[in-house]
């Protein structure tokens, strides 16, 4: 009887609280003061949850034009003189072409003796190395095989920020290896060390690891984007920062590579100084006013050698290429990127106390 009655009590209390809500709702309205309403969004069917999740189609498309490649190295056996190969890396490529022809990433296959190419068949073939470019840590290779099903490249310019995207490759040896993300941003510029720069580059928190390398970033229609390539991370591993060539800038790589064996870079014919910011240390400006006798700007990339006649001479100071601004070597290179051999572009240096504006003719790189 007792739990009978705290019952009805409960309901009552329901009743009467239903009631004063719905009062003092109708109250505002027919005072004509404002009330809060829910926005009702689109009915939710099984459709339009699943829709973004399946890949399925996406993986079909892409999954048979992804590689594994593997880095030898010859070495002599102790005990036998027998000449040897042993594996020193692996990675990923994307098979480009149905004669053969593979791009993956310069540092996958950087001093290897012997270059093999996985299929997902489960063939293994030797591969050509048919160039490299460190600069925008690209290779191409080529193998010669039969049956080959090449992938069907996108347009990294149409990407979106917030896009759905794939990662394909073999990460720490597990070959056909799937992870999704999305596009987190796109632009951006890594210096990975030495001459290495990645430009445009795509940023995705798709799983990406050792062993992605070299492999493919595709949309959500299995059309490849990029050629995944770096990350982000205190550990080793992935933490959802992961950087990918954006397919477009790797397009002119190929079409270099394949017809000069190289990439064909404009230059200016200068080598910079490496450090950013070296201009505001103290001690630099004083060198420089010591050995030219007048202060240096106070930013620029200053230039350490210049080949050969031409305009430009040690510790001139490169302040603009074609209205950009110079403030650390990743400038220049970002500058020239797109340029060519022969090109012209309009610079404006310092030199022994002078800033004038000139007209460059690049140089072959």
């Amino acid at each position: 009887m007792r739990r009978l009655a705290y019952a009805l009590l409960g309901a009552a209390i329901g009743v009467a609280i239903a009631w004063i809500l719905f009062s003092a709702n109708h109250a505002l309205q027919s005072r004509g003061l404002p009330t809060f309403e829910w926005e009702a969004g689109p009915a939710v069917t099984a459709q339009t949850v699943a829709a973004p999740f399946d890949f399925r189609a996406a993986v079909r498309r892409v999954m048979p034009a992804v590689v594994s490649v593997d880095r030898l190295e010859r070495f002599v056996n102790f005990w036998s003189d027998e000449v040897r190969v042993r594996p020193t890396g692996t990675g990923s490529g994307v098979i480009i072409s149905k004669d053969g022809y593979i791009l993956t990433n310069n540092h996958v296959v950087e001093d290897a003796d012997v270059v093999q190419v996985r299929l997902p068949d489960k063939r293994v073939l030797d591969a050509k190395v048919v160039g490299t470019d460190p600069r925008s840590d690209l290779a191409v290779l080529k193998i010669d095989a039969p049956n080959l099903v090449p992938a069907v490249l996108g347009s990294s310019a149409a990407l979106e920020v917030g896009e759905w995207v794939i990662a394909v490759g073999n990460p720490l040896g597990y070959d056909n290896t799937v992870s999704a993300g999305i596009v987190s941003n796109k632009g951006r510029t890594l210096a990975l060390g030495g001459r290495t720069v990645l430009l445009d580059a795509i940023q995705t928190d798709a799983a990406i690891n050792q062993g992605n390398s070299g492999g493919a970033l595709a949309n959500a229609s299995g059309e490849v984007v990029g050629i995944n390539s770096a990350i982000i991370t205190p550990n080793g591993g992935n933490v959802g920062i992961g950087f990918a060539i954006p397919i477009d800038r790797a397009k002119r790589i190929v079409s270099d590579i394949v017809r000069f064996g190289r990439v064909r870079y404009g230059s200016l014919g200068v080598v910079v100084y490496p450090q950013e910011g070296l201009l505001a240390v103290p001690r630099v400006r004083r060198v420089i006013a010591q050995e030219l006798g007048v202060e240096p700007p106070d930013h620029g990339l200053l230039i350490r050698e210049a080949a050969g006649p031409g305009p430009f001479g040690p510790l001139d100071v490169l302040l603009e290429v074609d209205g950009k601004r110079m403030e650390e070597p990743t400038d220049l290179t970002v500058a020239l990127a797109d340029k060519r051999p022969g090109d012209t572009v309009r610079v404006r240096v310092w030199s022994k106390g002078k800033t004038q504006d000139l007209n460059v003719t690049l140089k072959d790189l």
